[in-house]
């Protein structure tokens, strides 16, 4: 089995129709994986036992101001996902500093589709958790530009894919797969353009579009490296055109495999570690 893949938010995040043909460069009489299928495996994609880091993540207003928090964040596998290789995680992302917002945590669990992720909010002011719903994955995620569902990354069964071109981008071999989503509301986006990694599987780029064809939101994948032998992006920005606001996710110390212990995932305990 090839792990070197990598652990992404973005999911960029980032992430089912429409053959691919001569899209994807295989042997003579050989048909390539659809656009749907290079969509699933980047998301399903293997990334570690378990994985931890303290993010710095830095969001730089259009009149030059800027807000930068300090977060504890911690994934782990889902066990039961194991066997199918169709690798889902859970995920804690805790605020350290600053003190106004410190221990505002987020827990997600990653859910097989069609049933939603689940997401819980916790609220140091108020001592209350809640579990967001279902309209409001795409709300912003601690005050930035990346969003509730980009933790775990867009779920490929939402959107209807298909196929633009091969390209390379940053010297790499990548696919360019337009993504529409069945429900456009939901989505708050009419499509979407993705670069996957074809090595790697990792999404590198994902363009936002409206009805009118405008791009409102841009991620990067800016800085990727290989980390116990899993590719990993560590540094990553969201740029909102509609506000001029961009966001600036970075792992600062990233690690995989440490024995993350299970039981803090649990959205009865998210006020202990505040």
């Amino acid at each position: 089995m090839n792990r070197t893949h990598n652990f992404r938010w973005i999911g960029v995040t980032l992430v089912l129709t429409g053959l691919l043909g001569v899209f994807v460069s295989t042997p003579s009489g050989a048909q390539g994986p659809t656009a749907a299928e290079i969509m699933q495996q980047a998301k399903d994609r293997w990334q570690g036992e378990d994985f931890t880091s303290t993010v710095k993540l830095t969001t730089v207003e259009p009149g030059g101001g800027t807000t930068e928090l300090s977060i504890d964040f911690k994934a782990k596998l889902i066990e039961e996902s194991r066997e199918s290789e169709k690798y889902r995680y859970k995920v804690l992302a805790r605020v350290l500093a600053p003190e106004d917002v410190e221990g505002l945590a987020v827990l997600i669990r990653e859910q097989e589709f069609p049933t939603p992720n689940d997401i819980w909010l916790y609220l140091p002011a108020l001592d209350s958790t809640k579990k967001i719903a279902l309209e409001d994955f795409r709300n912003p995620l601690f005050g930035s530009e990346f969003v509730f569902e980009d933790v775990i990354g867009r779920k490929p069964g939402l959107d209807t894919h298909e196929p633009l071109r091969e390209d390379t981008l940053n010297e790499r071999p990548v696919w360019v797969i337009k993504s529409a989503p069945n429900d456009p509301d939901l989505a708050g986006f009419a499509y979407r353009i993705t670069y996957v990694d074809r090595e790697t599987l990792l999404e590198v780029r994902m363009e936002l579009y409206n009805e009118g064809d405008e791009l409102i939101k841009l991620y990067r994948a800016q800085e990727v490296v290989d980390l116990q032998g899993i590719s990993t992006w560590v540094k990553a920005t969201a740029e909102n055109f509609e506000t001029g606001r961009v966001t600036t996710f970075e792992f600062l110390d990233p690690v995989y495999n440490t024995g993350v212990p299970d039981d803090i995932f649990d959205p009865e305990k998210l006020g202990e570690g505040s």
